[in-house]
């Protein structure tokens, strides 16, 4: 999909050599010479991304800035202010007022580009997380897979299920058990972080399931230590009287009270190898299969495949 560039600048010569510079690398250009017009474009739109100069007629930058962060129908459009104003409160104004980035006149092509990217890049994957926690979601875990195979890299997918997790919901609601879900996040992003490696990736794909990608020589251990720490810190989710008990009650389909085990957490494992799978469902499809069996076993498992 083609990305959407609105293009603010009243200097035509400049405006036609960086419409120039970005079809180069297939950007599709919309272009405004004055403030209003670029408010009413963007708005209209609803541009990928918006390169906005300060010094324009009928309406400021600054101002056209504060009103597409004002705007719900703009919020969310990343802004990069491209600007000869160079002191540091220029730029202090431009993103009090909500601009993501700040590209100096004049400005190499390739700087403008790179950063553009970056900040692309940095709004997708944060359209992509998921909002409970935080972490990567489903799109930016395919993304990775796919990279990975792509790549041919050497790399492991583990799959991560809080077991009977809808038990707890039940019987502390729902505002708790977002709480345990924020508390697994953390559990999977600090042992990632402490013990993985540098471009790691811990995703959340939806309710009590979760994903790390990493690679066959650390996700093996990144996953004792999740389950290590999950061992420790479950028993503090659930009331005195429950961890007395060395269980938790919930009500059956009969409105009786039944106990059920604890929280625990399964993780299956897949190493994957260059070019032995093709497709990253594939890949998903394998390590589903190796939760499933570490779901079975019972309690904090850890279940690993080729």
């Amino acid at each position: 999909m083609t990305t959407r560039v609105l293009l603010v600048e009243d200097d035509t010569d400049l405006q036609e050599f960086m419409r120039f510079v970005l079809e180069q690398e297939k950007y599709q250009v919309l272009s405004a010479t004055d403030g209003l017009s670029a408010l009413e474009m963007a708005r209209k739109e609803r541009p990928d991304i918006i390169l906005l100069d300060v010094l324009l007629p009928k309406m400021h930058g600054y101002e056209v800035c504060d009103k597409l962060r004002q705007d719900p129908a703009t919020c969310l459009i990343p802004i990069m202010m491209v600007t000869s104003l160079t002191a540091i409160k220029d730029r202090l104004t431009g993103i009090k007022l909500g601009a993501d980035e700040y590209v100096s006149k004049p400005f190499e092509p390739v700087e403008l580009l790179a950063r553009m990217e970056r900040l692309l890049s940095r709004v997708r994957q944060n359209l992509a997380a998921n909002p409970l926690t935080g972490l990567a979601g489903n799109v930016a875990l395919e993304q990775e897979l796919h990279r990975r195979i792509t790549d041919k890299e050497s790399f492991s997918l583990c799959l991560a299920d809080v077991n009977r997790f809808r038990n707890y919901n039940e019987r502390y609601g729902f505002e708790r058990g977002d709480g345990v879900l924020r508390l697994f996040a953390t559990v999977l992003r600090s042992a990632t972080v402490e013990l993985g490696n540098r471009n790691d990736l811990v995703a959340h794909l939806g309710q009590d399931d979760f994903a790390i990608v990493s690679t066959p020589t650390r996700g093996e251990v990144v996953s004792i230590r999740v389950l290590e720490n999950t061992e420790e810190l479950i028993l503090l989710q659930y009331d005195e009287n429950e961890r007395t008990q060395g269980h938790s009650m919930v009500r059956d389909k009969n409105d009786r009270e039944t106990s059920v085990p604890f929280l625990s957490m399964a993780i299956g494992m897949v190493d994957v190898m260059p070019g032995l799978y093709q497709h990253q469902a594939q890949v998903f499809d394998r390590a589903r299969t190796a939760l499933q069996e570490a779901k079975a076993k019972g309690g904090n498992q850890l279940v690993r495949v080729s």
